[in-house]
């Protein structure tokens, strides 16, 4: 068991999520946390936990059992953490917390990864029209332009500008991020062998390169949506109106051709107002060029 957690200074709770739910976790050495705000590539870095952790490129990730969402209210924490305790492998568990809301241990590793804000918003408001079950679906509500500027103007809320930032500011508020390794939607776009051989450094795994190869090709998107019954979460059990909707599609720039002028200078004023310009844009564009 690694030494006692730094304990949290906030707690992140909405209609379908609550932060204190980790009070209840006993982490283990070897533990791994991914914490993004939603439709940041959360699965996707799961997928890969699991191809790495098994060096097997079909392997099941099956993440809502072996990856769980400790925060999401809806699963009774009993089933939970009886899930969780009974794992014997090496564990990968999901948050969408900031991590100035999770219990932070040192020996842990911390993987968090953004994405250019209104892509957020629109991958969301297509994943909430996949959804099959009767739950709040804020972002699908009126036009596309009406909720992009309620996910501009609300303050709290599940997806939000201002949760995906706060998000973003607890891990650049970590002071000692030795354990934390930070990522960004576009640079897996770009380079994703290379975000690869990040993850494998930072968890302390190696595999031969053709083994690496082999699960490199098995995470790229297109692979992952083909094999949506081994990678996406609660696959086959109805939750979702389509499995294979759930990877909707890997584009970025998903305004394009839908805001106008006005709305994206409503959004250029907001962040202005929370970002500095280098943080704003590395949040946008991670490593990469804008654009």
């Amino acid at each position: 068991m690694p030494p006692a957690a730094e304990t949290p200074t906030h707690r992140h709770q909405d209609f379908i999520s609550d932060s204190a739910r980790w009070q209840a976790i006993t982490a283990r050495d070897d533990d791994i946390i991914v914490t993004t705000p939603p439709k940041s590539g959360t699965t996707w870095v799961q997928g890969i936990l699991a191809l790495l952790l098994s060096g097997d490129p079909k392997v099941d990730a099956n993440v809502s059992v072996n990856s769980p969402w400790v925060d999401m209210a809806f699963r009774p924490l009993e089933e939970l953490l009886s899930n969780i305790e009974t794992q014997v492998k090496r564990r990968h568990l999901k948050s969408h917390s900031p991590l100035n809301c999770l219990p932070y241990w040192q020996d842990v590793r911390y993987i968090t990864v953004y994405r250019h804000p209104i892509d957020v918003h629109f991958s969301f408001r297509s994943h909430e029209n996949n959804i099959q079950v009767d739950i709040e679906k804020t972002s699908v509500q009126g036009t596309a332009r009406e909720s992009f500027h309620r996910f501009l103007d609300v303050e709290e809320g599940h997806v939000t500008l201002t949760s995906v930032v706060d998000h973003y500011n607890s891990s650049m508020n970590r002071g000692d991020r030795s354990n934390l390794l930070q990522l960004h939607y576009r640079d897996m776009q770009r380079d994703l062998a290379a975000v690869f051989a990040m993850i494998a450094a930072h968890i302390g795994v190696q595999h031969p390169p053709h083994v690496m190869d082999s699960l490199v090709d098995a995470a790229r998107f297109e692979k992952m949506r083909a094999n949506a019954d081994r990678f996406v979460p609660s696959a086959g059990q109805g939750f979702w109106k389509s499995d294979t909707g759930f990877f909707n599609n890997a584009s970025s720039n998903k305004w394009e051709g839908v805001l106008n002028a006005e709305d994206l200078a409503a959004y250029d004023a907001k962040i202005s107002q929370l970002l500095t310009p280098s943080d704003r844009h590395w949040l946008e564009w991670g490593d990469g060029p804008a654009g």
